[in-house]
């Protein structure tokens, strides 16, 4: 090798050893940008992808709370929860084959079973989205589900079912759930609700749902790719944020007033109605024993998802089972309040016991005829009441002042506004005034105001006057109470899954009415004059073995008359409405009632029948065998109101002044 080959070698040596040094500098930054990054990933945010990735393995299934019974004031279950089986889809899961053959094994009537579209559509909205396709699902089905079919993404859930042991047994009181919706979500959604919950919809479900629906839970589990639980992980080893499960709390129990037996007896002595209602309540604490709306609806129907054609079916009913006829609807209370009208004579001294009037069986008024059911010819106040005589309750309510009178002490009574049970949208009805008369003239030109007419519809009942089956009730529960009146109760406490009394609802009364003790007790003599007078409207349907006091209503739906004879029956909406309103036993009150009958007829003969079997089956077979024998009104020696010169219409006796 020459020199300048040496040379050259050497001259070369320097490049290399820089070029060098630049190729480590740079692996050096490489690893040095590797490791910063491994660290970064590693230890600053290792924990992040770490909970990250087990997020992907890890799903919070939602634990339902027991929602809590109803039950009757003696223990039994009214409403409770059972077990029952659901199958949902996890859409980012499931496959078409597995979908399409879960729905051959469900069957061809299964309603509103979403389409594969509809459930890959769901897939876009989360990877851990689940949609249940089929609600409580037979034990038979279920087993070939879980025997037949490769269910990837397919899950069998086992929930809870709200089960009414009884059907449509006081289904208007206990109410029904359903499926919350998205608008309620919106505003509920603080309240803990999310999609899929059940809410309750109406009756005692509705009006104590916090009590009743207790406290969602919650547990993680670690799920395959295929979204199936695993069991060779435990949630315990992996990094989860807060805790990995929170168990539910049970819903807390509503013990009801009502008496079951009572409220079976009510619903079977209504059978022959096609649509009425009935109250029974306690006269000395207020509160419901039963209540029934006929017709009524299962409840097990509506809580388990009615089908479309039944709810339209229900929907487009004439007779309106969902209806709550004891508190939602108002009616003229016809008849019935007359007792309102002679207390109201009695108290503001406007006629006594001993008035007459001659009744031909209408009386005239410019060229309107208002009828009486027939010629009662001299009549008292006793005989008024007892056979439902209209002319001598006309000439009561045409004299001055007496419209405002009987709307004084029909709302001192209750009557007009709502009684505070709040349960079912509960209507307060109406009770009009002079004043009340005046201001639809003012406010309509064509109206004629007051007048003398709406004085005496009033004092029958009929006109403006609306009154609730439940307010009657309470006003002849204050007539047999020397006047008290009660705030209805239906719920008598509410208790927690152990049995822990957690609230009490003792009776409440409302006011005591300020009405003289004779006034009352002369009403209640000719209330049960109603029944056990051979003259009383009632006397047909007179019990035996408990006596009765009470009053008939036949309230006019249609002013056409009300036909007989060789005519041609009304049809059923023109047909009159049947009341019978009362108390038991007689002599010494324990329950009173309203019982109507739309579109019934008269209340003698169809209303107070009624109410007779209800009173004589529930002291015959729920009341203690002990109190079964209740005190009768002594009727020996019974001395009849002294009679008084009979009176023209429309004059007064003793301090009595000129009608109108």
């Amino acid at each position: 090798m020459s020199l300048m080959e040496i040379a050259g070698q050497d001259a070369e040596l320097p490049e290399i050893r820089r070029r060098s040094r630049y190729l480590s500098a740079g692996v050096a930054l490489v690893f040095v940008g590797l490791a910063a990054r491994l660290f970064y990933l590693q230890i600053v945010e290792g924990d992040n992808f770490y909970r990250l990735t087990a997020e992907n393995i890890i799903r919070t299934v939602p634990l339902l709370a027991q929602r809590g019974q109803i039950r009757d004031r003696k223990g039994r279950v009214l409403a409770t929860m059972v077990p029952s089986y659901n199958i949902e889809v996890l859409p980012s899961q499931v496959t078409r084959d597995s979908y399409e053959r879960l729905r051959a094994l469900l069957g061809p009537d299964l309603e509103h079973f979403p389409t594969w579209e509809a459930i890959k559509a769901e897939g876009t909205k989360g990877r851990d989205r689940t949609l249940v396709v089929a609600e409580n699902v037979s034990r038979d089905i279920m087993a070939q589900i879980e025997t037949s079919l490769d269910k990837p993404g397919i899950h069998i859930v086992s929930v809870p079912r709200r089960q009414y042991p009884y059907g449509a047994t006081a289904a208007h009181a206990i109410g029904y759930l359903n499926e919350v919706s998205a608008d309620e979500l919106k505003t509920r959604k603080d309240d803990g609700y999310q999609a899929g919950d059940n809410i309750g919809r109406t009756g005692i479900e509705r009006q104590f749902e916090p009590y009743l629906r207790g406290k969602k839970g919650f547990e993680k589990v670690v799920v395959n790719r295929r979204g199936l639980r695993r069991t060779d992980v435990r949630i315990a080893d992996l990094v989860t944020d807060g805790p990995v499960e929170q168990p539910p709390a049970p819903g807390n129990n509503v013990v009801l007033s009502l008496d079951l037996d009572l409220q079976r007896i009510v619903e079977r002595a209504l059978r022959s109605a096609r649509s009425a209602a009935a109250v029974v309540v306690d006269v000395t604490t207020g509160r419901i024993l039963a209540m029934a709306s006929k017709p009524a609806f299962d409840l097990n129907m509506m809580s388990g998802g009615a089908s479309s054609e039944n709810m339209a079916r229900a929907l487009s009913d004439r007779l309106r089972p969902f209806r709550d006829k004891v508190l939602a609807d108002t009616y003229n209370p016809g008849s019935t309040f007359k007792a309102v009208t002679a207390l109201s004579g009695l108290e503001e001294k406007v006629i006594v016991p001993e008035d007459k009037v001659k009744c031909n069986g209408f009386i005239r008024l410019g060229r309107r005829r208002f009828r009486c059911t027939k010629a009662h010819k001299t009549v008292n106040l006793y005989d008024a009441i007892v056979q439902s005589c209209n002319v001598f309750f006309y000439d009561l309510g045409g004299r001055p002042g007496m419209m405002n009178r009987m709307a004084k002490y029909a709302t001192d009574f209750g009557l007009g506004a709502p009684t505070g049970l709040g349960l079912n949208g509960e209507q307060g009805g109406f009770i009009p005034t002079e004043e009340w008369h005046r201001a639809q003239a003012a406010a309509d030109p064509k109206n004629e105001g007051f007048s003398i007419g709406h004085a005496l519809n009033t004092a029958i009942g009929e006109g403006a006057v609306r009154v609730t089956v439940l307010q009657m009730a309470l006003l002849y529960a204050a007539i047999a109470t020397e006047g008290r009146l009660w705030l209805p109760q239906i719920v008598e406490r509410v208790e927690s899954p152990t049995g822990q009394t957690i609230e009490e609802f003792p009776p409440r009364l409302r006011r005591e009415v300020q009405v003289a003790p004779e006034s009352l007790a002369f009403l209640r003599r000719a209330l049960y004059g109603v029944v056990y007078d051979s003259k009383g409207t009632a006397y047909k349907a007179r019990p035996s073995r408990v006596e009765i006091a009470g009053k008939t209503g036949t309230a006019q739906v249609f002013q056409g008359g009300r036909r007989g004879g060789d005519e041609p029956p009304l049809p059923y909406e023109r047909v009159d409405h049947a009341w019978f309103a009362g108390f038991a036993p007689a002599a010494k009150p324990r329950i009173a009632f309203a019982v109507l009958v739309e579109h019934g007829g008269h209340g003698g003969s169809v209303a107070a029948p009624v109410a007779a079997e209800i009173v004589e089956s529930y002291f015959d077979t729920v009341v203690p065998p002990e109190e079964r024998n209740p005190p009768k009104v002594a009727r020996a020696g019974e001395r009849r109101l002294s009679a008084s010169p009979e009176r023209p219409l429309g004059q007064t006796a003793g301090r009595a002044g000129k009608a109108e």
